[in-house]
C-alpha cells in the first residue's frame, strides 16, 4: 500500500440512505477490510459520527456560495485519518468552539465522567453543541479533534475536523502483586501472560473485570493479527484464591477455551507444588468444567 491511500472520498448532501450506503461502502474497502478488528470498529463508529453530525445539522441551502458537504478516510502510514467538513450557520460557531475546546482539554478519565454524566442527562437534547457525539468521537480515536471554522460570509461558516485513528498496537497488562492480589503480568510483546500469587482481592469484581476485558481485546487483536498462529501460554501460578475469585478465574479459562475453539493457538499451564494436592484438584475441576485440557507444572 502506499504510504497515503484513500478508503473514501464524498461531496454532497447526507441523510440516513446516504449514511447506510457510505457504510456499506467502506466495509466492502479492501484496505478497511485489512485492519484489525479493533480498528476497523473504531473507524466506523468516527465515521458514522461524522455523518450523523452532517445530516442533522449542516446547512442544506442550495446556491454557489454554499459549500457541499465532505468527508473523507485515508490511511498514512501507522494511522487512519477521518475528515468531514459542512457548512453551519454563523449562531453555532462559538457553540462549536466552546464545545471542543472543553473536550480536548480534558484528559480521558474526566471525558469519561462528562460523556456518562451528558448520556444519562442530556440524551434527548438536540443542541448543536460539542456534544455526545464529539465526545464518543475522541475516546474511540484516543486524540483531539483538529477543527476549523472558516467564515463564508456574514451568516455562514465552513465548519472543518479532523480525527486520527493509529493502527491498533494491543497494550500490555501489568498489576502488582500485592498481599491479597496476585501479580498480573499480560505482555504481548514478549510473549509473557501469567497470574500468580494468592486472589482474595477486596473488590474482586474490579480487579478481575479488567483482565476479562483486556482479554476481549486480546482475543479481537488476534482475530486479524499476523501473529494469529503462535503459540501462546497463559500461566496460572496461584498460591490460594477464595470462592469469589474462582467464578473469575473460570471465567478466564472458559474465555480461554472459546479462543481455542475459534482456532487461535492458546493454552493454559496450571501450577502447583507437589504437597498442595488442593490445587491441582482445583486445576482438574476448572480445566473439566470449562471444557479446556489444562497442561500442568509440578513446580521444583
Amino acid at each position: 500500500m502506499s504510504e497515503a491511500a484513500q478508503i473514501l472520498v464524498y461531496t454532497g448532501q447526507v441523510d440516513h440512505k446516504i449514511i447506510d450506503q457510505l457504510l456499506k461502502k467502506l466495509k466492502k474497502r479492501k484496505e478497511f477490510i485489512r485492519f484489525d478488528r479493533i480498528t476497523g470498529k473504531r473507524v466506523y463508529s468516527i465515521l458514522e459520527e461524522c455523518l450523523e453530525n452532517i445530516a442533522k445539522h449542516s446547512e442544506k441551502k442550495s446556491g454557489s456560495k454554499f459549500m457541499q458537504p465532505e468527508v473523507s478516510v485515508t490511511k498514512q502510514k501507522d494511522k487512519i485519518v477521518i475528515k468531514a467538513a459542512n457548512t453551519v450557520t454563523k449562531d453555532k460557531t462559538a457553540l462549536l468552539e466552546q464545545g471542543l475546546s472543553l473536550i480536548n482539554n480534558l484528559d480521558e478519565k474526566d471525558l469519561i465522567t462528562l460523556y456518562d454524566h451528558k448520556i444519562n442527562t442530556e440524551l434527548k437534547t438536540e443542541k448543536y453543541g460539542a456534544g455526545l457525539g464529539f465526545m464518543l468521537m475522541k475516546l474511540k480515536s484516543g486524540h483531539n479533534i483538529e477543527y476549523s471554522l472558516k467564515k463564508i460570509d456574514t451568516t455562514l461558516a465552513y465548519f472543518e475536523i479532523q480525527i486520527s485513528v493509529n493502527e491498533y498496537v494491543m497494550r500490555k497488562l501489568i498489576i502488582d502483586r500485592t498481599s491479597y492480589s496476585p501479580k498480573v503480568m499480560f505482555n504481548p510483546d514478549k510473549n509473557i501472560y501469567e497470574i500468580s500469587g494468592e486472589s482474595r482481592p477486596p473488590d474482586v469484581s474490579g480487579f478481575y473485570l479488567q483482565i476479562l476485558n483486556w482479554l476481549n481485546d486480546y482475543s479481537l487483536y488476534l482475530s486479524k493479527s499476523k501473529d494469529e498462529n503462535e503459540k501462546i501460554e497463559f500461566n496460572l501460578d496461584f498460591e490460594y484464591f477464595n470462592s469469589s475469585s474462582a467464578k473469575y478465574i473460570l471465567d478466564f479459562c472458559k474465555k480461554i477455551a472459546v479462543m481455542r475453539s475459534e482456532g487461535k493457538n492458546v493454552n493454559i499451564k496450571w501450577h502447583y507444588e507437589a504437597d498442595d494436592t488442593d490445587m491441582l484438584e482445583a486445576g482438574e475441576t476448572m480445566s473439566r468444567i470449562a471444557r479446556f485440557p489444562f497442561l500442568y507444572n509440578l513446580k521444583k
